[in-house]
C-alpha cells in the first residue's frame, strides 16, 4: 500500500512540475502587456470632460469651471467668470477658467425642493390638509384681446450666416424665378413677368390665419367674415418683398422649455430663421409663431394657448444661427406645471 502511494506521488510530480513551468514561461510571455496598460479615468469636473492618466494629475493638469451655472434673462452663465452665451451648445463649450486636479468623481446633483403641505386646522375633529404645490391656470376670457408682435433680437452669428449663406446661393436661386411664376406670400396674386417684378413691393398678410367662434380673419388685420371665399379674397395689409419660391411646410420641430426668475423660455430648434419672414404674436394667453427657416426654404407655424398670462411689451424673441428663443414675461411669478392650457384636465379636476 505505502509503495502504490509513492508511485502515484512520483508519477504525479513530473505533470505538476511540467504544468508550473508552462504556467511561469506563459507569465513570462504576457507580463509586460498587463503591466503596461494604464486605465485612463474620465474626469467629471465642469468644463474639462476629458480622460486622465491618475498616476499623472498635477495641479495644473485641469482646465475647469469651479463655480455654478445659473440662468438669467435668456443668458446662460458661469458662476465662477461671468461667461455667457444664449444658445446653450456655445454655453456648454466655453473653456473653463481654473487651474486644478482631475477628479473622477461626480458631483452631487442638486436635490429638487420637496413641495409644500399647508395644514389648515378646521373646527371639526378632521384635517383638512390642502396642497399648494400645484398652481392654477389663468382664466380664460371669451373676448380675445388684439394680438400683439413680440419684439425680435438677431444675434450677429444669424446675421452672418444669412449673409454667408445669400452670397452662395444667389445664383442659383435667381435661376430658378421663371415667368408667370406666382408670389407665394398669402394675399398677393401677382405673377413674374421678368427682372422688373423683383422690384415691385408685395402687399400680402403678414399673419397666420385664425377661425375662432365661426369667425376667420388674419392675425395681422383682424377683418373678421363668416363667409370662407371672403376671407380669402382679403387684400394684403404688410407692404414687403414678394416670395417667388415655394417654401416647405414642417409641421413638426423640436422645442423645449423651463422657467425661471418670472420668464418663461421657449426654444424652437431650426437652422437659418430669416428675422424678415418670421412673425411671433400674442394676446398674453395666447401665441402664434410663423418661422420661415433653412434660409427661406422651409416654414413652421406653431400655436399655443399658454398656461398662464404673459407680458407681450416685456418679452422678446431672440433669433440664433440654430434656434429662436422667446424669453416671456409672466404677470405673476407662480410656477408653470406645463407650457399649454388643457382644457379637460382643469375640467376633471375640478370635478
Amino acid at each position: 500500500m505505502a509503495w502504490q502511494e509513492t508511485f502515484v506521488v512520483r508519477k504525479m510530480i513530473p505533470r505538476v512540475s511540467f504544468v508550473v513551468r508552462k504556467v511561469i514561461v506563459f507569465s513570462c510571455y504576457n507580463s509586460e502587456p498587463w503591466m503596461g496598460e494604464e486605465k485612463l479615468l474620465y474626469c467629471y469636473n465642469k468644463g474639462c470632460g476629458t480622460k486622465f492618466d491618475p498616476g499623472d494629475n498635477n495641479n495644473d493638469s485641469c482646465l475647469y469651471h469651479p463655480g455654478a451655472p445659473y440662468f438669467h434673462d435668456a443668458y446662460k452663465i458661469w458662476s465662477c467668470c461671468n461667461q455667457k452665451s444664449t444658445d446653450f451648445s456655445t454655453w456648454l463649450s466655453l473653456k473653463g477658467c481654473t487651474r486644478g486636479q482631475h477628479s473622477n468623481q461626480k458631483a452631487i446633483a442638486e436635490t429638487k425642493p420637496k413641495k409644500l403641505e399647508t395644514k389648515i386646522k378646521s373646527q371639526l375633529s378632521e384635517e383638512v390638509i390642502v396642497w399648494s404645490g400645484l398652481n392654477k391656470p389663468a382664466a380664460r376670457h371669451d373676448s380675445l384681446k388684439i394680438m400683439k408682435a413680440i419684439k425680435f433680437e438677431v444675434t450677429d452669428g444669424a446675421l452672418k450666416g444669412i449673409e454667408r449663406f445669400k452670397s452662395e446661393i444667389k445664383e442659383d436661386a435667381e435661376s430658378d424665378i421663371h415667368v408667370g411664376m406666382s408670389c407665394k406670400n398669402t394675399g398677393c396674386e401677382k405673377v413674374y413677368e421678368g427682372e422688373g417684378s423683383k422690384d415691385e413691393k408685395c402687399m400680402y398678410h403678414s399673419g397666420v390665419a385664425i377661425f375662432h367662434e365661426g369667425m376667420k380673419y388674419w392675425s395681422c388685420c383682424e377683418k373678421k367674415t363668416s363667409d370662407f371665399g371672403t376671407f380669402l379674397e382679403q387684400k394684403g395689409c404688410t407692404m414687403g418683398q414678394h416670395c417667388w419660391t415655394k417654401t416647405e411646410r414642417i409641421d413638426k420641430i423640436r422645442e423645449d422649455w423651463f422657467s425661471g426668475g418670472g420668464f418663461i423660455h421657449l426654444n424652437v430648434y431650426c437652422k437659418g430663421a430669416m428675422p424678415e419672414s418670421c412673425k411671433v404674436e400674442s394676446n398674453g394667453l395666447i401665441l402664434q409663431l410663423k418661422v420661415v427657416h433653412g434660409f427661406g426654404a422651409k416654414e413652421t407655424q406653431l400655436n399655443y394657448e399658454l398656461f398662464g398670462r404673459i407680458n407681450v411689451d416685456a418679452s422678446k424673441v431672440i433669433i440664433g444661427e440654430r434656434k429662436l428663443e422667446l424669453v416671456l414675461k409672466q404677470e405673476d411669478i407662480a410656477s408653470w406645471p406645463r407650457l399649454t392650457y388643457d382644457a379637460k384636465n382643469v375640467e376633471a379636476k375640478a370635478n
